[in-house]
């Protein structure tokens, strides 16, 4: 089997041009193109005997262990050399590089490799460029015509990496800017961004200027940023030094580019920072908010407010009001009293205009408020409402009559006006109470009341049932029905609430004074006679006239005020003085240079110019000096009248 095998493959190689000999012959002189390839061994069944002694052929193709650049590589420095390392030793005869684009290389930037090129071991090839790499382009080498020694051919191959500029590295933006004078005091980070792919594992940031800066960290290879863990404060000026950077290829930074001396520079400068909301009760588009249980909105702001500029307007389907504001010390919060003035199922604005801060700054209002406005919607009314407070109260006892000017004919008249206040604004239209005589059950007078603008206070006059009666009977009891009111929702009085018990307001009447009654009348119709006092009582000026009007001006005595009138009256008769203040009265007898007793009391509301009085007895002499004062107010009004005990 053997020797019929060694004859054919004689046979062939013998139609080869450059043939190896079938004997031990010398070999021929290769020529100088490409190697071929190596035989393709039989593929059948190998004999059945002992194998030849002779050395092993190499069939195995070589492959590419490395590259420099490695694949990829940003950044190449345009001196860099192009290597390629091999599995094997290489046959340093042949082989070419193809470098694109090579416009700006010698041969349009295909290199034949030469002997001198490799390494001693002939597995690494090396070429380079006098001119260098094409700057800032991404450079591509095709790998071919490359063998082993044995002649196995190397399989396409290719790589690519980018070329840098042949510039250091150097940073291209900061954060905050470089030379910035106004960077807010809320600014959160410093950040350096960088031309090129840097080293990350080097590189330090080194504050100065009071900046405190917490750990750095890189994102990508290309920005490395650090948080600012002190506050900053206003006109301050802060540096950020970079240290020992370097870029993928090792190549120092030059801090110079962009920064100039090195080092980021930033001011924060004047306070330029507008406020914001940062808060708010109700919050922001709160849904459901209970009008009840609702009696400030309030506001927080991220830095302390003007508190003397500022205006809150609230917006509801019932219209519009300016609100009142209530400042805290520090300035960061303002809260506005709504009690009474939101609206069950609405939706509610509280418009905000010219809000500033302590240096001027307007308030920013789009990251909490977006429109400038704080906007939520109340829910719905279910709660009766109940009485609030009253006057009378539940159970009081009152004076029956109130002493008015009708401006017409007859001048004045008699009433009594209750007042009434709910804890909620109540249904406007909805007015008629009713008044009950306790004593006379079947006796009872319907009025409609007057509403407050608010709906809060309802007004109920009480007039005379027939001339010249008061219009509430002395001493008797009286009720006063309030069930059929009801809330602008519709809910109807709490008829069980413990400011009434049961829906009606209980109270009784006093009796009335006529002669009260008729001093009111002049205090309303009769113009004030003046008079000046004087520091004696016989030098005292007269004012004695029963139902004038009189206006006293005191003299004072550096810390006070007081004086004398003279005053001729019928002798042995009760006299009152009606005020209309508090202030002390002397009578004084001239005849036993005695004084009379009197006595001084608080009046009760028949009107409200007259609120005291001061009673006496004229002696059998009728001439007596009355002193008024010490007092701390330089004048008072009275009103004489004949009265009697």
């Amino acid at each position: 089997m053997r020797l019929p095998l060694l004859l054919l493959l004689c046979c062939a190689f013998a139609v080869l041009p450059l043939s190896v000999g079938c004997g031990g012959g010398d070999d021929p002189t290769p020529d100088a193109g490409p190697l071929p390839p190596p035989p393709v061994p039989d593929a059948g069944t190998p004999d059945a005997g002992t194998p030849d002694a002779g050395t092993k052929t190499d069939l195995i193709a070589p492959t590419v262990v490395s590259t420099s650049p490695a694949a990829g590589t940003p950044s190449v420095p345009p001196e860099s050399r192009i290597e390629i390392t091999f599995s094997e030793r290489m046959s340093i005869t042949r082989g070419t590089m193809q470098v694109t684009p090579g416009s700006s290389l010698p041969n349009g930037g295909m290199v034949t490799v030469r002997p001198e090129d490799w390494d001693a071991a002939h597995t690494k090839v090396a070429i380079g460029f006098t001119q260098g790499l094409p700057l800032r382009t991404q450079v591509t080498v095709n790998v071919a015509n490359f063998a082993d020694e044995a002649g196995n051919p190397l399989p396409p191959f290719s790589f690519n990496f980018t070329v840098g500029d042949g510039l250091p590295p150097r940073v291209t933006a900061a954060t905050p800017t470089e030379g910035a004078s106004q960077v807010p005091l809320n600014t959160a980070r410093v950040s350096f961004t960088f031309n090129e792919p840097m080293d990350t594992t080097v590189g330090t940031l080194t504050p100065s200027g009071g900046l405190i800066l917490g750990a750095s960290s890189w994102t990508g290879t290309q920005t490395i940023s650090a948080p600012i863990t002190g506050g900053l404060v206003y006109n301050g000026n802060y540096s950020v030094r970079l240290n020992n950077f370097r870029n993928a290829s090792r190549t120092v930074l030059d801090p110079t580019i962009f920064l100039g001396d090195g080092k980021l520079d930033f001011g924060t400068g004047p306070d330029v920072t507008k406020p914001t909301v940062v808060e708010a009760s109700p919050a922001e588009g709160a849904t459901g908010v209970l009008p009840e249980d609702t009696s400030l909105i309030v506001l927080t702001f991220s830095e302390p407010m003007d508190k003397t500029v500022g205006t809150a307007e609230l917006v509801d389907t019932g219209g519009r009001t300016v609100l009142t504001p209530s400042w805290a010390p520090d300035g960061f919060s303002v809260s506005y009293n709504v009690r009474l003035r939101l609206r069950h199922s609405s939706s509610t604005r509280v418009l905000l205009s010219n809000f500033k801060d302590r240096v001027g700054n307007l308030i920013d209002p789009a990251p909490y408020l977006g429109n400038g406005e704080l906007n939520f919607s109340t829910g719905a009314d279910t709660l009766k409402p109940y009485l609030e407070s009253s006057t009378p109260q539940e159970g009081q006892s009152i004076y029956p009559s109130e002493v008015y000017a009708t401006g017409t004919t007859p001048p004045t008249g008699l009433r009594k006006v209750l007042t009434l206040r709910f804890n909620e604004p109540m249904d406007i239209n909805t007015k008629r109470v009713t008044l009950y005589e306790t004593y006379v059950p079947t006796a009872s007078r319907s009025m409609d009341g007057v509403w407050s603008a608010d709906g809060v206070t309802l007004t109920v006059t009480i007039l005379p049932t027939s001339t010249g009666q008061p219009p509430l009977q002395s001493d008797y009891l009286y009720t006063l029905d309030l069930t059929g009111l009801k809330d602008r929702n519709g809910n109807s009085l709490d008829a069980v609430h413990p400011s009434l018990g049961d829906g009606k307001l209980d109270f009784r009447a006093l009796y009335d004074s006529p002669v009260l009654n008729h001093a009111c009348e002049h205090a309303l119709l009769v113009s004030p006679t003046s008079v000046t006092a004087t520091g004696t009582g016989a030098a005292g000026p007269r004012a004695d006239t029963l139902h004038a009007r009189y206006a006293v001006s005191l003299p004072s005595n550096g810390t006070s005020f007081s004086g004398f009138v003279r005053m001729e009256l019928a002798p042995e008769t009760w006299h009152t003085l009606y005020l209309d203040r508090n202030t002390s009265v002397q009578v004084i007898n001239p005849a036993t240079n005695g004084t009379l007793q009197v006595n001084q009391v608080a009046e009760s509301p028949a009107c409200a110019q007259l609120t005291h009085s001061a009673t006496f007895y004229t002696p059998v002499d009728p001439t007596v000096y009355v002193r008024f004062g010490p007092s701390l107010d330089s004048t008072l009004r009275f009103i004489p009248e004949r009265t009697y005990q």
